[in-house]
């Protein structure tokens, strides 16, 4: 059970007595039962505090107590709220981006591989937007609307390189089958056919073959991360309305 709770007439945050069954406010005095003083801190919502003035029975003045004046670092709701704003981790933009680019290139190793056996689907964009966002979360320290936008950003800036990726591997699978075959008396390795796999892209047959793989991946991706999307948004619009 919780040790501390708040007071029902002013609001401030009470220690609560294990060995009691009541507890008391040692600001404005008032006596009353701890369960109330738990629930009250538990539920913060819609809550107003009368700020009666209560005699101290362990004093001959009375306190008195100036409504809604709180001279306690710990004294009202209100007061505990903004605490808890000014401590709020502030986002740290760029390195979720850099948070969310890594994260997406794992999906777009999944798409690479899914891609050299024929099979493009919703699956490799939606897990790299998935990792896209869980990796800006991480960097960035928190949540937001905009982390969502540059996660999707990310996962279709790694499709891109997980598509001329393919591109390359093609290039030199066949720099290898030409030479195997004779055709050619040289051959290059996977850097260089990196390095200068655009250059096939001046061929207008090979252009649209990749521009079209590329097309058809975000539109996958598109829909395999299109309802991920929606809920994260809507998520994010729940915790802003009840200030999570």
């Amino acid at each position: 059970m919780t040790n501390q709770g708040l007071c029902k007439n002013c609001g401030s945050l009470i220690t609560l007595d294990d060995s009691s069954e009541n507890c008391k406010c040692v600001f404005c005095h008032c006596v009353f039962p701890k369960e109330e003083a738990v629930k009250l801190l538990e539920d913060q919502e819609d809550l107003s505090f009368p700020n009666e003035v209560y005699e101290d029975p362990d004093q001959t003045v009375p306190a008195v107590y100036d409504e809604g004046r709180y001279d306690n670092e710990f004294s009202g709701n209100a007061r505990i709220l903004e605490e808890h704003e000014v401590y709020e981790p502030k986002e740290n933009v760029v390195a979720g981006i850099v948070g969310a680019m890594l994260f997406a290139l794992i999906g777009g190793v999944v798409w690479f591989f899914m891609f050299q056996i024929g099979f493009i689907s919703a699956v490799g964009g939606l897990v790299g937007v998935v990792l896209a966002n869980i990796g800006y979360s991480l960097f960035a320290k928190r949540e937001s609307l905009k982390g969502v936008i540059i996660s999707v950003l990310a996962a279709i800036v790694a499709i891109a390189i997980a598509c001329y990726m393919c591109l390359a591997l093609d290039c030199y699978n066949a720099f290898q089958s030409w030479y195997a075959s004779g055709e050619i008396d040289y051959t290059i390795t996977f850097i260089q056919a990196v390095r200068g796999a655009y250059r096939f892209l001046a061929e207008p047959e090979i252009a649209r073959s990749y521009i079209f793989d590329f097309a058809l991946g975000l539109f996958f991706c598109a829909i395999g991360a299109c309802r991920y999307v929606l809920n994260a948004i809507d998520d994010l619009k729940r915790k802003k309305k009840t200030g999570e």
